[in-house]
């Protein structure tokens, strides 16, 4: 089955459970059933280990089409996709997590814990905020901080811990992405053997790009989504709703202007981003820092287009949005909170323009 028809056969299952999943703060298991038996969580896992080893390109396409039916939904996948760690960690971890040719689900956080050399491997330990799916994961690829590994990121080490190690706290209390379960998990002092873990630069063994760079985009193009199923629930909107004077809204002119220029933004930022991802993934280890840098300026190009987007469609919505039953009300929430995520930071504007203008990045990674 190619991967562009998965979101169209997920849609009735996403669709039955999203009210259910925004209710609970977190996916009904009926639907991570579904998920998994369609293969969405192996969209990046290397087809001799079960998945559909796509480009991040593809990939991104994917979130995009389901963060178009659900945004929560699209943004668990996007952080489960986690099979191009399968050439990044050691092969004997690999071993472990794909057994059977099973894809695990693998939640994860950057935010470093702390990380304690012993014979043999490390003990972790440290609390974990914001970890997508945390009820959700069989596994938790956490960071942690190894003091006498050097400074700043170079100390940085991922551990991948099972989930009979790692306690989850309910501390998902909020009013956008709710169903997306981004709780804490709190590890006391665990052994992480040596081959469970691995340095944030340590080499891909085959897709020639960093971690960084597989992982990073996905979040943009679950926002573009959303701001595309914005647009979509203001068109189904405006057939239907009439303004205080009676007019239907499709009739009135604010509002096929808002449509209009909407659409326009949101195409222009989804194409920069597949246009630059593409480019990067054929490029792979022969990339550049500028090819890469112009793939994390149409991430955050796509962070304040969806900004606008969200907000004009939930002005040209009048009323309905304010409702807690709207879904527009409730994408607006949602894509809103999602912009937040630090890997959407707009600070990154920063990297693209340094290098135009010949300076140092700053950065410890691109």
């Amino acid at each position: 089955m190619p991967i562009e028809e998965l979101p169209e056969l997920l849609r009735p299952a996403i669709e039955k459970y999203r009210d259910e999943a925004e209710e609970r703060g977190r996916p009904a298991d009926e639907l991570v059933a579904e998920l998994r038996e369609r293969g969405a969580f192996g969209v990046l896992t290397p087809p001799e280990l079960g998945g559909f080893g796509a480009s991040i390109a593809g990939a991104l396409d994917f979130y995009a089409r389901v963060a178009r039916i659900d945004g929560p939904t699209a943004w668990l996948l996007w952080n489960f996709n986690l099979g191009f760690a399968a050439g990044w960690l050691p092969d004997e971890a690999t071993q472990r997590l794909w057994a059977g040719g099973t894809v695990p689900l693998m939640a994860n956080s950057g935010t470093p814990g702390l990380l304690t050399p012993v014979e043999g491997g490390y003990r972790l330990s440290g609390t974990w905020k914001i970890v997508s799916g945390a009820h959700v994961a069989e596994w938790y690829m956490l960071a942690g901080a190894d003091p006498t590994a050097g400074p700043g990121f170079e100390a940085f080490r991922f551990s991948v811990v099972p989930r009979s190690e790692v306690s989850v706290q309910d501390t998902w209390d909020v009013v956008g992405m709710r169903a997306s379960d981004s709780n804490s998990v709190t590890v006391e002092d665990v052994f992480v053997p040596a081959h469970m873990t691995q340095t944030l630069f340590a080499p891909h063994r085959t897709a020639g790009l960093s971690v960084i760079n597989q992982l990073f985009p996905g979040c943009a193009a679950v926002l573009i989504g959303m701001a595309e199923a914005a647009i979509d629930e203001v068109i189904a909107l405006a057939a239907v709703k009439k303004g205080f004077d009676g007019i239907p809204l499709a009739e009135k002119d604010h509002v096929a202007i808002a449509v209009g220029r909407a659409l326009s933004q949101v195409a222009a930022a989804r194409g920069l981003l597949l246009s630059t991802q593409g480019e990067l993934d054929r490029a792979g280890a022969a990339s550049t820092e500028r090819d890469r840098a112009a793939v994390r300026g149409a991430i955050v190009h796509v962070t304040e287009t969806a900004r606008t987007v969200l907000t004009s469609m939930y002005e040209a919505g009048s009323s309905d949005p304010l409702y807690r039953t709207s879904r527009l009300g409730r994408i607006y929430r949602d894509g809103m909170a999602a912009a937040q995520a630090a890997n959407l930071s707009t600070t990154q504007w920063t990297i693209p323009g340094r290098l135009a203008l010949g300076q140092p990045v700053g950065w410890p990674f691109v």
